[in-house]
């Protein structure tokens, strides 16, 4: 049991090139180790099969009710319905969090809690297995050692499995007694072929083809997180042609990203819901009937993406013409499948154009209550990031003014557009840390520029989410009709601010990029109706050429801003701190069983290679006679301790007769006689642990009283 339990710490660990820190490793091991543990001293106290795998499973069920679900268990341990219900809800957001992450991914709580399952259920698998036949533990190792190989084929490490290799061949070594050889040939043969096979079976990542056969793009839950990926792909692919009522650009939007943790931004998923048919959309959230508009439409022809968003330009009130089962979410009103893929689809997207002027947009407010979804910031934001929003737009007099100086701050020649210089530089994606970093660096593409600028928003109280998609795409006449082309180099990322009256408004920071909306043109700032404020629109317009001058103060210098100075997102170290103790703690309380038991193997080992097995053997019983009491003095022949054995052991006289027989034929007989065979040696183990009462016999597997005679100076002691 001890090495299968190492075996499957190492397969855990090969999980590490999928999971930043090393919390979820030991949570995982805990729950495993709990679980085996519980399994292997059952197994000794009761000859029930069924028994130990009951009492793991239900040791890990109340482990986990403890963990993550205390406050909806009966006295904190008995796990009721509403805790099923939260081990569910956690199950259902550890899946979204490992889809919407990037590689390795932020172990959450949820994730955590989903590799506490897996470690619980491989434990309980891995014990079966082994009562089995050894060669079986292959399927509960190679369950661990093939999760990095299902989220990427060149994302394994081979160290992790050269190590898991060792120990199951060990295994195999230790059980083949019980285990016939055209079994382990079979699961040998298995664990080779399956080695160069996993990978051909198992989903390749591999990127879309369109209709030339050219390698596209695949969106996933979040677009968000391969966007760059895609921007420096060597060759563009066609990804959408469009073709609108008035040949007018338009974005078409994937998904809407509104929680941001300090990690990443995400979207919120909800479940499928039939009511929300494409033939009607529902109003746009905070637009108007006094706001102007114009309704128009677009014809889509989706090429080499796949995935299951479905680009549509903001806000749609009507879809016609698509395949398959799809509908829109409330929230941004992006239109999802949980069934159907986009590539190939053809289909009509009814949206509405939307005109607001100055006067709007500068008198539009912000309901705190209302929009604290969209205000929320992590703890530990780092001071460049609030420093620098204050200072570009900190003191202009409305929502909108500050939002035109944070575009034009972005824009402005400070910045550069570059898809390689984060790559290069250590600082790709969208968390709070990596914006830190981009503010200093001032080199980055859509993903950072859009991230800085709804972060900078949401700090300055407007709120804001990031929107994925793909910027208008390039115009060519084709039958006398203008049509747009977009490739994986159109993929784009924006960020939306909300303004109450008028709903969400497209803003475009990232330069060179993208077109500006009219709303937000630099000329139309300027030429404000005298009757406005014209401060606000000094402080914009000031923010293009010099960003100091617009609130009155100089921006953080880089110095200022380093990590070291700068406010760092602090992580609560007191758990896993408190599990490292608790681990410490419980391997010095299980060092003497862990002695014990390893005592037990070499001699079991022994015997099964004919070293000295009646040597081994005896010794072997005449420990297990001395932890549970029994007196066992050296003098003692196998044939007198047989006998004042077999007086107490009445109802297992014949299995101390065939012990003591095979222990005197191994000793003394032919050479060629039949080997000393394990099996009698642990009937008359179980025997003896059976003569005593159940608090002695767990005396003797936690505190086994002959570990203290072999400390003692004893050259003869065998094993």
């Amino acid at each position: 049991m001890i090495i299968l339990a190492a075996t499957l710490l190492v397969a855990l660990a090969g999980l590490r090139v999928t999971l930043s820190d090393s919390s979820w490793w030991v949570v995982g091991s805990l729950f495993l180790l709990l679980v085996l543990i519980t399994t292997t001293l059952v197994r000794q106290l009761s000859r029930r099969v069924w028994l130990p795998t009951v009492a793991g499973g239900l040791v890990g069920v109340v482990g986990l009710t403890v963990g993550y679900g205390a406050d909806t268990a009966l006295f904190g341990v008995i796990p009721s319905p509403a805790t099923l219900g939260h081990f569910a809800a956690l199950g259902n957001d550890a899946w979204n969090q490992i889809a919407a992450q990037t590689i390795p991914a932020t172990p959450e709580l949820s994730i955590v809690f989903l590799i506490a399952c897996t470690a619980i259920g491989v434990a309980l698998l891995s014990d079966i297995s082994l009562r089995i036949a050894p060669a079986l533990t292959a399927l509960p190792i190679l369950t661990l050692l093939a999760v990095p190989v299902a989220v990427r084929p060149n994302l394994a490490e081979p160290f992790w499995f050269v190590l898991a290799a060792f120990g199951y061949l060990i295994l195999l070594r230790v059980g083949r007694q019980r285990t016939t050889g055209s079994t382990v040939v079979v699961m040998g043969a298995v664990v080779v072929v399956g080695s160069f096979l996993v990978p051909a079976i198992l989903p390749s990542v591999q990127q879309p083809a369109d209709s030339s056969g050219v390698s596209g793009i695949s969106t996933g839950v979040n677009p968000l997180i391969n966007l760059g990926d895609d921007l420096r792909r060597a060759a563009p692919v066609t990804a959408v042609t469009y073709q609108t009522a008035d040949s007018g650009a338009v974005y078409l939007r994937l998904a809407t990203l509104a929680n941001f943790d300090g990690r990443a931004w995400t979207p919120q998923l909800i479940p499928t819901t039939p009511t929300n048919s494409l033939a009607a959309f529902p109003a746009a959230a905070g637009l108007t009937a006094a706001v102007a508009r114009t309704n128009e439409t677009a014809s889509v022809t989706v090429g080499g993406i796949q995935g299951q968003w479905l680009p549509v330009p903001y806000p749609t009130t009507r879809v016609t013409g698509t395949t398959g089962t799809w509908f829109w979410e409330p929230a941004g009103l992006s239109v999802r499948s949980t069934n159907t893929n986009v590539g190939g689809q053809k289909y009509t997207a009814s949206f509405i154009a939307v005109h607001p002027d100055l006067t709007q947009l500068r008198a539009a407010t912000t309901d705190p209550v209302a929009s604290h979804a969209y205000l929320q910031l992590p703890a530990g934001l780092p001071k460049i990031i609030s420093d620098t929003a204050t200072a570009v737009a900190g003191s202009a007099a409305t929502n909108y003014d500050k939002a035109i100086a944070l575009q034009n701050y972005f824009t402005s020649p400070l910045f550069t557009y570059s898809t390689t210089a984060p790559v290069a530089q250590g600082y790709d994606g969208t968390g709070a840390d990596v914006v830190a970093e981009f503010l200093q660096k001032k080199a980055g593409y859509c993903v950072h520029f859009a991230s800085a600028m709804a972060i900078m928003a949401r700090v300055l109280g407007i709120p804001s989410r990031v929107a994925v998609g793909f910027q208008p795409g390039v115009p060519s006449i084709k039958n006398g009709k203008t049509v747009y082309t977009v490739t994986t180099h159109d993929l784009h990322a924006w960020p939306e601010l909300y303004f109450d009256g008028i709903g969400w408004l497209r803003f475009e920071p990232t330069p060179g990029r993208g077109a500006l909306p009219d709303y937000s043109v630099p000329a139309a700032v300027d030429q404000l109706p005298s009757a406005a404020p014209t401060s606000a629109a000094t402080g914009a317009a000031a923010a293009t050429a010099t960003p100091t001058a617009n609130a009155g103060r100089t921006l953080p210098s880089d110095a200022a801003s380093s990590p070291a100075a700068g406010a760092s997102r602090g992580v609560d170290a007191t758990p896993l701190v408190a599990l490292i103790v608790l681990l410490i703690i419980l391997g010095a309380g299980l060092s003497p069983l862990i002695a014990r038991t390893a005592v037990r193997w070499r001699r079991e080992m022994a015997i099964a290679n004919g070293r000295e097995p009646a040597v081994h053997a005896w010794a072997e019983v005449r420990d297990t006679a001395r932890d549970h009491g029994w007196a066992a003095p050296d003098t003692e022949t196998a044939r007198e301790f047989a006998a004042r054995l077999a007086r107490v052991l009445d109802g297992d006289s014949s299995v101390i007769a065939d012990f003591r027989g095979q222990v005197e034929t191994t000793a003394y007989g032919r050479p060629d006689a039949a080997p000393l065979r394990l099996h009698e040696l642990r009937a008359l183990r179980r025997a003896i642990a059976r003569s005593v009462a159940p608090g002695v016999r767990l005396r003797a597997i936690f505190l086994p009283a002959s570990m203290i005679a072999r400390v003692r100076a004893d050259p003869g002691r065998p094993g």
